[in-house]
């Protein structure tokens, strides 16, 4: 009876031992291939940072020796060093001219495609680039903005179209609800009286500046950005990468960002057919504008993920207070002037 206790102790025993075996070795092997893939990913991702990083490469310098059609001097090199005429002027083609031609709107010389494409993958760093002096790749923000917003205004029409006349009709519609009528009697309180004239009057000013706003969608984006520009300058001054930007800075790269916001609004409306208006001044889920403004942010001034997350909501809240503040201005300043007349 012992002998078959023992003999069974020790085949349980070994069947334990083999079996804690087997999955030690079973976890090891698990955990080497994980360290492996996590370093492969961590090698991936260090590859794909440091191409992110980098920028235009200058052209070479050439070598050959041209004489200029302008003024006639030889010199080697891509621009005469007297008058600075491109050594690539020749005679005028039809290819030459096409070229020229689209070099207004920055593609004949693929700067506005370019500066569009860094704009989807590194922008941050794209902005810097042009910040610290390197804009000579890159298409001019102001003129990329009124561009892209005319492309953006096409998606729109053909994609979704009448969704935003249709929307601010409704909005000004519900607006025009609101306005109040006016006791002009003897006994009307002239106070309460002046009060709901500023109101109505400032709706009306209101839904003008609205209708303004929907026929020049680039000049609302300056001008909202312009704000953005002035928080990000306060929020962002002691950034790592770039501390203490000036609002003029600051600005230019609120316009690049623009840019960018209006093209991922453009990808969400061909890919929704216009179902996100109204969420916020972009055709996108909120969720995505702080999305993408954290990944520009991040890559601009160089501040952990956590920091830059907070500091971009602190960025979308100070906006907020701020028009409800103008807002508010606005609506006294219409009573007050009211009165006054």
């Amino acid at each position: 009876m012992t002998g078959h206790f023992l003999f069974s102790y020790l085949c349980i025993r070994f069947c334990l031992h083999s079996v804690l075996q087997d999955m030690q070795n079973i976890f090891k092997k698990a955990t080497k291939a994980a360290s492996r893939a996590w370093s492969r990913a961590c090698a991936m991702s260090s590859r794909f940072a440091a191409w992110q990083r980098k920028g235009v490469e200058t052209a070479p310098l050439s070598a050959e020796s041209h004489e200029c059609m302008n003024c006639h001097t030889v010199y080697a090199g891509n621009f005469c060093p007297r008058c600075g005429q491109s050594a690539a002027v020749a005679r005028f083609t039809l290819r030459h001219a096409l070229s020229k031609t689209l070099e207004v709107w920055g593609l004949g010389n693929r700067s506005l495609p370019r500066t569009l494409w860094h704009l989807v993958y590194r922008p941050g760093y794209m902005i810097g680039d042009y910040l610290e002096g390197r804009q000579a790749p890159y298409f001019p923000p102001v003129k990329m903005l009124f561009l892209v917003t005319t492309v953006y205004v096409l998606v729109q029409h053909f994609i979704a179209p009448g969704a935003v006349e249709q929307i601010y009709t409704d909005a000004m519609g519900q607006l025009n609800e609101r306005k109040l009528e006016v006791d002009v009697g003897d006994g009307a309180y002239a106070g309460k009286r002046y009060v709901l004239q500023g109101m109505n009057v400032f709706i009306d000013n209101f839904n003008e500046a609205t209708a303004f706003f929907q026929r020049n969608q680039a000049v609302e984006l300056i001008l909202c950005h312009s704000l953005f520009a002035l928080l990000a300058m306060r929020v962002f001054r002691r950034s790592p990468l770039r501390p203490r930007m000036n609002l003029t800075e600051c600005f230019f790269s609120q316009v690049f960002i623009a840019s960018q916001l209006l093209m991922v609004s453009a990808v969400c409306i061909v890919a929704t057919g216009g179902s996100m208006w109204m969420d916020n001044m972009y055709a996108m889920p909120t969720w995505l504008l702080l999305l993408v403004l954290l990944y520009d942010y991040k890559q601009l001034y160089g501040f952990g993920l956590l920091r830059t997350a907070w500091c971009t909501v602190k960025i979308l809240i100070g906006w907020s207070v701020v028009i409800s503040i103008l807002l508010i201005v606005w609506m006294a300043a219409s009573m007050v002037w009211t009165a006054i007349k």
